[in-house]
Protein backbone atom coordinates (compact mmCIF):
# COMPACT_ATOMS: atom_id res chain seq x y z
CA UNK A 1 0.00 0.00 0.00
CA UNK A 2 1.31 3.47 -0.93
CA UNK A 3 1.53 6.17 1.77
CA UNK A 4 0.52 9.58 0.43
CA UNK A 5 1.95 12.94 1.48
CA UNK A 6 1.26 16.50 0.44
CA UNK A 7 4.96 17.13 -0.14
CA UNK A 8 8.10 15.00 -0.34
CA UNK A 9 11.32 16.90 0.29
CA UNK A 10 14.63 15.41 -0.83
CA UNK A 11 17.52 16.79 1.20
CA UNK A 12 17.62 17.80 4.88
CA UNK A 13 19.98 20.74 4.83
CA UNK A 14 19.01 24.31 5.65
CA UNK A 15 16.79 24.63 2.58
CA UNK A 16 15.02 21.28 2.95
CA UNK A 17 14.47 21.66 6.68
CA UNK A 18 13.05 25.19 6.37
CA UNK A 19 10.77 24.00 3.59
CA UNK A 20 9.61 20.99 5.64
CA UNK A 21 8.67 23.12 8.64
CA UNK A 22 6.96 25.70 6.45
CA UNK A 23 4.84 23.05 4.74
CA UNK A 24 4.05 21.47 8.12
CA UNK A 25 2.96 24.81 9.58
CA UNK A 26 0.67 25.30 6.57
CA UNK A 27 -1.13 22.09 7.55
CA UNK A 28 0.52 19.80 5.00
CA UNK A 29 1.67 16.23 5.60
CA UNK A 30 5.40 16.13 4.82
CA UNK A 31 7.97 13.40 4.19
CA UNK A 32 11.68 14.27 4.26
CA UNK A 33 14.18 11.97 2.52
CA UNK A 34 17.89 12.39 3.17
CA UNK A 35 21.08 10.50 2.27
CA UNK A 36 22.54 11.39 5.68
CA UNK A 37 25.86 12.36 4.21
CA UNK A 38 28.31 13.01 7.04
CA UNK A 39 29.74 16.25 5.63
CA UNK A 40 27.61 18.87 3.90
CA UNK A 41 27.78 22.65 3.67
CA UNK A 42 24.80 22.97 6.03
CA UNK A 43 26.26 20.63 8.64
CA UNK A 44 29.55 22.49 9.00
CA UNK A 45 28.32 26.05 8.44
CA UNK A 46 28.61 28.57 11.26
CA UNK A 47 25.03 29.80 10.84
CA UNK A 48 25.94 33.50 11.03
CA UNK A 49 23.60 36.32 10.00
CA UNK A 50 25.49 39.57 9.55
CA UNK A 51 23.82 42.91 8.68
CA UNK A 52 26.91 44.42 7.01
CA UNK A 53 29.18 42.30 4.88
CA UNK A 54 32.06 42.17 2.43
CA UNK A 55 35.17 44.22 1.81
CA UNK A 56 33.01 47.06 0.49
CA UNK A 57 30.97 47.14 3.71
CA UNK A 58 27.56 46.81 2.07
CA UNK A 59 24.35 46.02 3.90
CA UNK A 60 23.42 42.38 3.44
CA UNK A 61 21.05 41.83 0.52
CA UNK A 62 17.45 42.51 1.65
CA UNK A 63 18.47 42.21 5.29
CA UNK A 64 15.65 44.38 6.64
CA UNK A 65 13.10 42.14 4.91
CA UNK A 66 14.70 38.74 5.52
CA UNK A 67 15.84 39.29 9.12
CA UNK A 68 12.37 39.51 10.76
CA UNK A 69 11.27 36.39 8.87
CA UNK A 70 14.33 34.48 10.12
CA UNK A 71 13.85 35.54 13.75
CA UNK A 72 10.14 34.63 13.70
CA UNK A 73 10.86 31.25 12.09
CA UNK A 74 13.58 30.19 14.54
CA UNK A 75 11.64 31.40 17.60
CA UNK A 76 8.60 29.41 16.47
CA UNK A 77 10.83 26.37 15.92
CA UNK A 78 12.28 26.71 19.43
CA UNK A 79 8.83 27.08 20.98
CA UNK A 80 7.51 23.99 19.22
CA UNK A 81 10.53 21.76 19.91
CA UNK A 82 11.52 23.05 23.34
CA UNK A 83 15.08 23.73 22.22
CA UNK A 84 17.38 26.73 22.05
CA UNK A 85 19.22 26.94 18.72
CA UNK A 86 19.24 30.64 17.80
CA UNK A 87 20.91 33.55 19.51
CA UNK A 88 21.26 37.21 18.56
CA UNK A 89 24.79 38.28 19.46
CA UNK A 90 26.30 41.61 18.55
CA UNK A 91 29.02 41.40 15.93
CA UNK A 92 32.19 43.42 15.72
CA UNK A 93 33.70 44.52 12.42
CA UNK A 94 37.39 45.44 12.71
CA UNK A 95 38.77 47.48 9.83
CA UNK A 96 41.66 45.89 7.96
CA UNK A 97 43.04 49.00 6.24
CA UNK A 98 42.51 52.70 5.61
CA UNK A 99 40.43 51.91 2.54
CA UNK A 100 37.81 50.18 4.68
CA UNK A 101 37.82 53.09 7.11
CA UNK A 102 37.14 55.51 4.24
CA UNK A 103 34.33 53.37 2.81
CA UNK A 104 32.74 53.03 6.24
CA UNK A 105 32.80 56.76 6.97
CA UNK A 106 31.37 57.58 3.55
CA UNK A 107 28.50 55.07 3.89
CA UNK A 108 27.77 56.06 7.49
CA UNK A 109 27.53 59.71 6.50
CA UNK A 110 25.04 58.75 3.80
CA UNK A 111 22.87 56.96 6.38
CA UNK A 112 23.46 53.47 4.98
CA UNK A 113 24.07 52.01 8.45
CA UNK A 114 21.32 53.75 10.39
CA UNK A 115 19.94 51.34 12.99
CA UNK A 116 22.61 48.72 12.25
CA UNK A 117 25.72 49.88 14.16
CA UNK A 118 26.92 50.97 17.59
CA UNK A 119 30.26 52.51 18.60
CA UNK A 120 31.02 51.11 22.10
CA UNK A 121 34.10 52.36 23.91
CA UNK A 122 36.29 50.44 24.00
CA UNK A 123 35.26 48.49 20.92
CA UNK A 124 37.21 45.36 21.96
CA UNK A 125 39.56 44.28 24.74
CA UNK A 126 43.01 45.33 23.60
CA UNK A 127 44.59 42.46 25.53
CA UNK A 128 42.80 40.08 23.16
CA UNK A 129 42.65 41.91 19.83
CA UNK A 130 44.56 44.29 17.60
CA UNK A 131 42.18 47.11 16.60
CA UNK A 132 44.46 49.95 15.59
CA UNK A 133 42.15 51.13 12.77
CA UNK A 134 38.98 50.83 14.81
CA UNK A 135 35.72 49.35 13.64
CA UNK A 136 32.09 49.14 14.66
CA UNK A 137 29.65 46.89 16.43
CA UNK A 138 26.90 45.53 14.17
CA UNK A 139 23.47 44.74 15.56
CA UNK A 140 21.34 42.87 15.46
CA UNK A 141 23.16 39.77 14.32
CA UNK A 142 22.21 36.13 14.42
CA UNK A 143 23.85 32.79 15.00
CA UNK A 144 22.01 29.52 14.35
CA UNK A 145 23.33 26.29 15.88
CA UNK A 146 22.81 24.43 12.62
CA UNK A 147 23.81 20.92 13.77
CA UNK A 148 21.35 21.11 16.69
CA UNK A 149 18.65 22.59 14.45
CA UNK A 150 19.02 19.82 11.86
CA UNK A 151 19.24 17.04 14.45
CA UNK A 152 16.16 18.27 16.30
CA UNK A 153 14.22 18.61 13.04
CA UNK A 154 15.19 15.12 11.91
CA UNK A 155 14.04 13.61 15.21
CA UNK A 156 10.78 15.55 15.13
CA UNK A 157 9.77 14.46 11.63
CA UNK A 158 10.91 10.89 12.33
CA UNK A 159 8.58 10.70 15.35
CA UNK A 160 5.72 11.80 13.13
CA UNK A 161 6.53 9.26 10.41
CA UNK A 162 7.80 12.02 8.16
CA UNK A 163 11.48 11.15 7.77
CA UNK A 164 13.35 8.39 5.93
CA UNK A 165 17.14 8.00 5.63
CA UNK A 166 17.50 6.91 2.01
CA UNK A 167 19.20 7.70 -1.28
CA UNK A 168 16.74 8.15 -4.15
CA UNK A 169 17.81 7.61 -7.76
CA UNK A 170 15.83 10.57 -9.06
CA UNK A 171 16.52 9.69 -12.70
CA UNK A 172 14.79 6.30 -12.42
CA UNK A 173 12.56 6.09 -9.36
CA UNK A 174 10.18 9.01 -9.96
CA UNK A 175 6.87 7.94 -11.52
CA UNK A 176 4.34 10.56 -12.58
CA UNK A 177 0.64 9.90 -12.17
CA UNK A 178 -2.49 11.87 -12.87
CA UNK A 179 -2.74 12.66 -9.15
CA UNK A 180 0.88 13.44 -8.35
CA UNK A 181 4.25 11.75 -8.08
CA UNK A 182 5.18 8.31 -6.81
CA UNK A 183 8.46 6.83 -5.59
CA UNK A 184 7.64 3.23 -6.35
CA UNK A 185 10.65 1.71 -4.58
CA UNK A 186 9.71 3.38 -1.29
CA UNK A 187 5.97 2.89 -1.57
CA UNK A 188 5.23 6.60 -1.13
CA UNK A 189 3.51 9.24 -3.22
CA UNK A 190 2.89 12.97 -2.96
CA UNK A 191 1.27 15.91 -4.66
CA UNK A 192 4.77 17.22 -5.38
CA UNK A 193 8.46 16.53 -4.79
CA UNK A 194 10.90 19.30 -3.84
CA UNK A 195 14.63 19.00 -4.44
CA UNK A 196 16.79 20.66 -1.78
CA UNK A 197 20.01 18.74 -2.36
CA UNK A 198 22.72 21.37 -2.04
CA UNK A 199 25.86 20.56 -4.03
CA UNK A 200 24.46 17.09 -4.77
CA UNK A 201 22.08 18.79 -7.20
CA UNK A 202 24.84 18.50 -9.82
CA UNK A 203 23.81 14.85 -10.22
CA UNK A 204 20.09 15.63 -10.57
CA UNK A 205 19.12 15.14 -14.25
CA UNK A 206 15.92 17.15 -13.85
CA UNK A 207 17.74 20.36 -12.97
CA UNK A 208 21.14 20.00 -14.60
CA UNK A 209 20.77 23.33 -16.42
CA UNK A 210 20.65 25.33 -13.19
CA UNK A 211 23.95 27.17 -13.26
CA UNK A 212 26.04 27.12 -10.13
CA UNK A 213 29.39 28.52 -9.16
CA UNK A 214 30.08 26.30 -6.14
CA UNK A 215 32.88 27.10 -3.72
CA UNK A 216 34.70 24.90 -1.26
CA UNK A 217 34.87 26.35 2.22
CA UNK A 218 37.02 25.27 5.16
CA UNK A 219 36.43 26.01 8.85
CA UNK A 220 38.54 25.49 11.97
CA UNK A 221 37.34 24.75 15.48
CA UNK A 222 39.78 26.30 17.95
CA UNK A 223 40.58 26.38 21.63
CA UNK A 224 41.77 29.85 22.62
CA UNK A 225 42.74 29.89 26.32
CA UNK A 226 41.98 33.21 28.01
CA UNK A 227 39.53 34.50 25.38
CA UNK A 228 36.10 35.25 26.84
CA UNK A 229 34.61 37.23 23.93
CA UNK A 230 30.90 36.45 23.44
CA UNK A 231 30.46 38.48 20.25
CA UNK A 232 31.35 37.39 16.74
CA UNK A 233 34.46 39.13 15.40
CA UNK A 234 34.89 39.89 11.68
CA UNK A 235 38.08 40.99 9.94
CA UNK A 236 38.55 39.27 6.59
CA UNK A 237 37.37 36.07 8.28
CA UNK A 238 35.06 35.56 11.24
CA UNK A 239 35.69 34.22 14.74
CA UNK A 240 32.56 32.92 16.48
CA UNK A 241 32.21 31.56 20.05
CA UNK A 242 30.70 28.09 20.45
CA UNK A 243 31.60 27.26 24.06
CA UNK A 244 33.93 28.03 26.92
CA UNK A 245 37.20 29.05 25.22
CA UNK A 246 35.99 27.22 22.08
CA UNK A 247 35.56 29.12 18.82
CA UNK A 248 35.04 28.46 15.14
CA UNK A 249 36.92 30.45 12.51
CA UNK A 250 36.60 30.71 8.76
CA UNK A 251 35.84 30.54 6.05
CA UNK A 252 37.87 30.11 2.89
CA UNK A 253 36.60 30.16 -0.71
CA UNK A 254 38.06 27.80 -3.29
CA UNK A 255 36.30 27.85 -6.66
CA UNK A 256 38.46 25.23 -8.35
CA UNK A 257 38.88 22.25 -6.01
CA UNK A 258 35.40 21.01 -5.11
CA UNK A 259 36.09 18.14 -2.75
CA UNK A 260 35.51 17.89 1.00
CA UNK A 261 39.09 17.23 2.04
CA UNK A 262 40.58 19.74 4.51
CA UNK A 263 43.83 21.26 3.26
CA UNK A 264 46.89 22.58 5.02
CA UNK A 265 46.80 25.64 2.75
CA UNK A 266 43.36 26.66 4.01
CA UNK A 267 44.36 25.95 7.61
CA UNK A 268 47.39 28.21 7.21
CA UNK A 269 45.27 30.88 5.51
CA UNK A 270 42.77 31.03 8.37
CA UNK A 271 45.48 30.94 11.02
CA UNK A 272 47.38 33.69 9.20
CA UNK A 273 44.34 35.97 9.08
CA UNK A 274 43.64 35.32 12.76
CA UNK A 275 47.15 36.45 13.67
CA UNK A 276 46.40 39.83 12.07
CA UNK A 277 43.84 40.70 14.74
CA UNK A 278 44.09 38.09 17.55
CA UNK A 279 46.80 38.48 20.19
CA UNK A 280 46.27 35.09 21.86
CA UNK A 281 47.68 31.69 20.80
CA UNK A 282 45.30 29.15 19.24
CA UNK A 283 44.97 25.37 19.32
CA UNK A 284 43.24 23.68 16.38
CA UNK A 285 40.67 21.18 17.66
CA UNK A 286 39.18 20.15 14.34
CA UNK A 287 39.22 21.10 10.65
CA UNK A 288 36.27 20.62 8.24
CA UNK A 289 35.56 21.31 4.58
CA UNK A 290 32.44 21.23 2.40
CA UNK A 291 31.15 22.70 -0.86
CA UNK A 292 28.69 25.61 -0.82
CA UNK A 293 25.96 25.39 -3.49
CA UNK A 294 26.27 29.00 -4.67
CA UNK A 295 24.11 29.95 -7.65
CA UNK A 296 25.61 32.02 -10.46
CA UNK A 297 23.48 35.03 -9.47
CA UNK A 298 24.67 34.74 -5.82
CA UNK A 299 21.09 34.38 -4.52
CA UNK A 300 18.89 31.36 -3.74
CA UNK A 301 16.87 29.73 -6.52
CA UNK A 302 13.29 28.53 -6.06
CA UNK A 303 10.53 27.44 -8.39
CA UNK A 304 8.87 24.75 -10.45
CA UNK A 305 10.34 22.57 -13.20
CA UNK A 306 9.38 24.17 -16.56
CA UNK A 307 7.73 21.01 -17.91
CA UNK A 308 7.04 18.75 -14.95
CA UNK A 309 4.75 20.78 -12.72
CA UNK A 310 4.99 18.28 -9.85
CA UNK A 311 8.70 18.99 -9.31
CA UNK A 312 9.84 21.89 -7.13
CA UNK A 313 13.30 23.27 -6.44
CA UNK A 314 14.94 25.17 -3.56
CA UNK A 315 18.71 25.53 -3.60
CA UNK A 316 21.68 27.89 -3.81
CA UNK A 317 21.60 29.28 -0.27
CA UNK A 318 25.37 29.75 -0.31
CA UNK A 319 27.00 31.21 2.78
CA UNK A 320 23.88 33.04 4.04
CA UNK A 321 21.52 30.09 4.32
CA UNK A 322 20.43 30.82 7.89
CA UNK A 323 19.08 34.19 6.74
CA UNK A 324 17.66 33.14 3.37
CA UNK A 325 16.04 29.79 4.14
CA UNK A 326 12.98 30.85 6.23
CA UNK A 327 11.86 33.71 3.98
CA UNK A 328 12.20 31.88 0.66
CA UNK A 329 10.78 28.64 2.01
CA UNK A 330 7.64 30.60 2.85
CA UNK A 331 7.62 32.24 -0.57
CA UNK A 332 7.91 28.88 -2.33
CA UNK A 333 5.04 27.37 -0.33
CA UNK A 334 2.87 30.45 -0.95
CA UNK A 335 3.64 30.27 -4.67
CA UNK A 336 2.82 26.56 -4.76
CA UNK A 337 -0.52 27.26 -3.10
CA UNK A 338 -1.33 29.96 -5.64
CA UNK A 339 -1.11 32.80 -3.11
CA UNK A 340 1.81 34.77 -4.54
CA UNK A 341 4.38 34.90 -7.32
CA UNK A 342 8.12 34.21 -7.06
CA UNK A 343 10.49 37.09 -6.59
CA UNK A 344 12.31 37.69 -9.93
CA UNK A 345 15.68 37.74 -8.12
CA UNK A 346 15.30 34.07 -7.16
CA UNK A 347 12.93 32.69 -9.80
CA UNK A 348 14.28 29.37 -11.09
CA UNK A 349 12.91 29.87 -14.58
CA UNK A 350 14.07 33.46 -14.90
CA UNK A 351 17.58 32.52 -13.81
CA UNK A 352 17.95 29.30 -15.83
CA UNK A 353 18.42 28.79 -19.58
CA UNK A 354 17.04 25.37 -20.30
CA UNK A 355 18.93 23.64 -23.09
CA UNK A 356 16.87 20.63 -23.97
CA UNK A 357 18.23 18.23 -21.34
CA UNK A 358 15.15 18.56 -19.16
CA UNK A 359 14.95 14.80 -18.58
CA UNK A 360 11.25 14.96 -19.17
CA UNK A 361 8.73 12.17 -19.39
CA UNK A 362 5.13 12.90 -20.38
CA UNK A 363 2.84 13.75 -17.49
CA UNK A 364 -0.71 12.47 -18.01
CA UNK A 365 -2.60 15.56 -16.85
CA UNK A 366 -0.12 18.27 -17.77
CA UNK A 367 -0.61 19.76 -21.26
CA UNK A 368 2.81 21.40 -21.09
CA UNK A 369 4.60 18.06 -20.85
CA UNK A 370 6.55 17.33 -24.01
CA UNK A 371 9.20 14.84 -25.10
CA UNK A 372 12.84 15.77 -24.43
CA UNK A 373 14.26 18.59 -26.56
CA UNK A 374 17.40 17.70 -28.49
CA UNK A 375 18.57 21.12 -29.72
CA UNK A 376 21.57 22.58 -27.86
CA UNK A 377 21.80 26.37 -27.79
CA UNK A 378 24.93 28.32 -26.80
CA UNK A 379 25.45 28.94 -23.08
CA UNK A 380 27.25 31.78 -21.42
CA UNK A 381 29.40 29.36 -19.44
CA UNK A 382 32.86 28.67 -20.85
CA UNK A 383 33.20 25.66 -23.12
CA UNK A 384 35.64 24.14 -20.62
CA UNK A 385 32.98 24.33 -17.90
CA UNK A 386 30.37 22.90 -20.24
CA UNK A 387 32.63 19.98 -21.12
CA UNK A 388 33.07 19.16 -17.45
CA UNK A 389 29.34 19.59 -16.83
CA UNK A 390 28.61 17.04 -19.54
CA UNK A 391 31.12 14.60 -18.11
CA UNK A 392 29.63 14.95 -14.61
CA UNK A 393 26.41 13.52 -15.98
CA UNK A 394 28.01 10.22 -16.98
CA UNK A 395 31.07 9.78 -14.77
CA UNK A 396 30.59 8.07 -11.42
CA UNK A 397 32.73 6.96 -8.49
CA UNK A 398 34.78 3.89 -9.46
CA UNK A 399 34.72 4.60 -13.22
CA UNK A 400 37.69 4.73 -15.58
CA UNK A 401 38.33 7.89 -17.61
CA UNK A 402 40.99 9.31 -19.94
CA UNK A 403 42.41 12.80 -20.32
CA UNK A 404 43.80 12.55 -23.84
CA UNK A 405 45.63 15.90 -23.61
CA UNK A 406 46.62 16.60 -20.01
CA UNK A 407 48.09 20.05 -20.59
CA UNK A 408 48.33 21.73 -17.20
CA UNK A 409 46.24 19.02 -15.58
CA UNK A 410 42.94 20.78 -14.94
CA UNK A 411 40.79 18.14 -16.63
CA UNK A 412 42.98 15.36 -15.24
CA UNK A 413 42.36 16.58 -11.70
CA UNK A 414 38.64 16.98 -12.40
CA UNK A 415 38.38 13.40 -13.68
CA UNK A 416 40.40 11.99 -10.78
CA UNK A 417 38.24 13.76 -8.20
CA UNK A 418 35.11 12.60 -9.96
CA UNK A 419 35.98 8.88 -10.09
CA UNK A 420 37.39 8.85 -6.56
CA UNK A 421 40.00 6.57 -5.08
CA UNK A 422 38.18 3.49 -6.38
CA UNK A 423 38.34 4.75 -9.97
CA UNK A 424 41.21 5.23 -12.41
CA UNK A 425 42.31 7.99 -14.81
CA UNK A 426 44.83 7.77 -17.65
CA UNK A 427 46.48 11.01 -18.75
CA UNK A 428 48.27 11.36 -22.08
CA UNK A 429 50.55 14.13 -23.27
CA UNK A 430 53.45 14.24 -25.68
CA UNK A 431 55.19 16.99 -23.67
CA UNK A 432 57.02 16.00 -20.53
CA UNK A 433 56.61 19.59 -19.24
CA UNK A 434 52.85 19.13 -19.29
CA UNK A 435 53.07 15.87 -17.39
CA UNK A 436 55.32 17.43 -14.75
CA UNK A 437 52.82 20.23 -14.17
CA UNK A 438 50.02 17.72 -13.99
CA UNK A 439 51.97 15.54 -11.58
CA UNK A 440 52.49 18.49 -9.21
CA UNK A 441 48.81 19.43 -9.40
CA UNK A 442 47.77 15.88 -8.57
CA UNK A 443 50.24 15.67 -5.70
CA UNK A 444 48.92 18.92 -4.19
CA UNK A 445 45.38 17.56 -4.44
CA UNK A 446 46.45 14.16 -3.03
CA UNK A 447 45.07 12.24 -6.03
CA UNK A 448 47.04 9.01 -6.52
CA UNK A 449 44.54 7.36 -8.88
CA UNK A 450 46.09 8.66 -12.13
CA UNK A 451 48.46 6.97 -14.59
CA UNK A 452 50.38 9.56 -16.65
CA UNK A 453 51.68 8.44 -20.05
CA UNK A 454 54.24 10.43 -22.04
CA UNK A 455 52.85 9.45 -25.46
CA UNK A 456 50.82 10.92 -28.30
CA UNK A 457 47.08 10.53 -27.77
CA UNK A 458 46.86 8.54 -30.99
CA UNK A 459 48.29 5.65 -28.94
CA UNK A 460 45.56 5.64 -26.33
CA UNK A 461 43.81 2.52 -27.60
CA UNK A 462 46.96 0.43 -27.69
CA UNK A 463 48.23 1.67 -24.32
CA UNK A 464 44.99 1.17 -22.39
CA UNK A 465 44.86 -2.34 -20.82
CA UNK A 466 42.75 -4.67 -23.01
CA UNK A 467 40.41 -5.47 -20.14
CA UNK A 468 39.34 -1.80 -19.93
CA UNK A 469 38.56 -1.32 -23.60
CA UNK A 470 34.85 -0.94 -24.09
CA UNK A 471 34.47 0.13 -20.46
CA UNK A 472 35.79 3.72 -20.52
CA UNK A 473 33.22 6.15 -19.12
CA UNK A 474 34.68 9.42 -20.42
CA UNK A 475 37.48 10.72 -22.63
CA UNK A 476 38.35 14.43 -22.73
CA UNK A 477 40.31 16.20 -25.49
CA UNK A 478 41.55 19.79 -25.25
CA UNK A 479 43.23 20.39 -28.61
CA UNK A 480 45.85 22.97 -29.57
CA UNK A 481 48.93 24.02 -27.60
CA UNK A 482 49.91 23.85 -23.94
CA UNK A 483 48.75 27.06 -22.21
CA UNK A 484 51.84 28.87 -20.99
CA UNK A 485 54.07 26.46 -22.96
CA UNK A 486 55.68 26.30 -26.39
CA UNK A 487 52.99 27.38 -28.87
CA UNK A 488 54.82 25.74 -31.75
CA UNK A 489 53.98 22.34 -30.25
CA UNK A 490 50.35 21.64 -31.08
CA UNK A 491 48.09 18.67 -31.64
CA UNK A 492 47.91 17.59 -35.29
CA UNK A 493 44.85 16.72 -37.38
CA UNK A 494 45.83 13.19 -38.34
CA UNK A 495 46.90 12.08 -34.89
CA UNK A 496 43.72 13.68 -33.55
CA UNK A 497 41.69 11.74 -36.13
CA UNK A 498 43.24 8.48 -34.94
CA UNK A 499 42.78 9.37 -31.27
CA UNK A 500 39.12 10.33 -31.56
CA UNK A 501 38.33 7.20 -33.52
CA UNK A 502 40.08 5.11 -30.87
CA UNK A 503 38.24 6.94 -28.07
CA UNK A 504 34.85 6.12 -29.58
CA UNK A 505 35.85 2.48 -29.95
CA UNK A 506 36.84 1.98 -26.31
CA UNK A 507 33.89 3.96 -24.90
CA UNK A 508 31.24 2.11 -22.91
CA UNK A 509 27.51 2.42 -23.66
CA UNK A 510 26.36 5.70 -22.15
CA UNK A 511 29.94 7.00 -22.10
CA UNK A 512 31.02 10.40 -23.38
CA UNK A 513 33.87 11.91 -25.42
CA UNK A 514 34.37 15.69 -25.18
CA UNK A 515 36.51 17.49 -27.76
CA UNK A 516 37.38 21.16 -27.34
CA UNK A 517 38.84 22.48 -30.60
CA UNK A 518 40.45 25.91 -30.92
CA UNK A 519 40.43 27.42 -34.40
CA UNK A 520 42.38 30.61 -33.76
CA UNK A 521 45.93 29.21 -33.96
CA UNK A 522 47.82 27.98 -37.01
CA UNK A 523 46.32 24.68 -38.14
CA UNK A 524 43.48 24.93 -35.63
CA UNK A 525 40.74 25.48 -38.21
CA UNK A 526 41.94 22.50 -40.24
CA UNK A 527 42.02 20.32 -37.13
CA UNK A 528 38.44 21.35 -36.23
CA UNK A 529 37.35 20.36 -39.74
CA UNK A 530 38.98 16.96 -39.28
CA UNK A 531 37.14 16.53 -35.98
CA UNK A 532 33.84 17.32 -37.70
CA UNK A 533 34.68 14.87 -40.49
CA UNK A 534 35.40 12.05 -38.03
CA UNK A 535 32.23 12.70 -36.07
CA UNK A 536 30.06 12.84 -39.20
CA UNK A 537 31.29 9.37 -40.08
CA UNK A 538 29.98 7.89 -36.83
CA UNK A 539 26.85 5.79 -36.87
CA UNK A 540 23.87 7.88 -35.75
CA UNK A 541 22.25 4.79 -34.30
CA UNK A 542 25.26 4.23 -32.07
CA UNK A 543 26.38 7.79 -31.24
CA UNK A 544 24.73 11.13 -30.48
CA UNK A 545 26.84 14.16 -31.42
CA UNK A 546 26.31 17.74 -30.19
CA UNK A 547 28.33 20.78 -31.28
CA UNK A 548 28.45 23.97 -29.20
CA UNK A 549 30.12 27.17 -30.40
CA UNK A 550 31.44 29.78 -28.00
CA UNK A 551 30.84 32.57 -30.53
CA UNK A 552 27.95 31.48 -32.74
CA UNK A 553 28.15 32.92 -36.23
CA UNK A 554 31.70 34.18 -35.76
CA UNK A 555 34.91 32.70 -37.11
CA UNK A 556 37.33 31.77 -35.71
CA UNK A 557 35.90 30.59 -32.43
CA UNK A 558 36.40 27.58 -30.14
CA UNK A 559 34.00 24.67 -30.59
CA UNK A 560 32.98 21.95 -28.18
CA UNK A 561 31.91 18.56 -29.49
CA UNK A 562 30.07 16.11 -27.23
CA UNK A 563 29.97 12.51 -28.44
CA UNK A 564 27.79 10.17 -26.42
CA UNK A 565 27.56 6.44 -27.07
CA UNK A 566 23.92 5.44 -26.94
CA UNK A 567 22.87 2.93 -24.30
Amino acid sequence: MTSHFDAIIIGQGLAGTALAWTWKWSGARVLVLDRETTVTASKIAAGLITPITGQKLVTTWRHMELWPAAVAFYRRFEAETGTSVFRQPSMVRLFADEGEVAIFERRRAAGAFDGLINQPVPLVDNEWFFAERGGCEMCPGGQLDIPAYLKTSRAHFAREGGYLPTDVDVSREIEFTAAGVRLQGLGVSANAIFFCQGFDTRDNPWFRDVQFKPAKGEILTLRIPGLAEHRVIHRGIWLAPVGSELFRAGSTYNWNCLDIQPTSAARDEIAGQLREFLRLPIEVVSHQAAVRPIHRNQYPVIGRHPLQSRLGYFNGLGSKGSLHAPFFARQLVSYWNGETSIDPDVDLNRKTKWHGNLHTRPLPDDPRATPPIHVERPRKRSLTDQAQDAVREVLQTGDTAIDATTGNGHDTQFLAERVGTQGLVFGFDIQSAALEKTKLRLADAKLPNVVLINQNHNQLKTLIPPGLRGGIAAVMFNLGYLPGGDRSIVTHPESTRTAITAATEILRPGGLVTILAYTGHGGGANEAEVVESVLKSLSTTEFEVTQIESQPGRTPGPRLFLVKRRQ
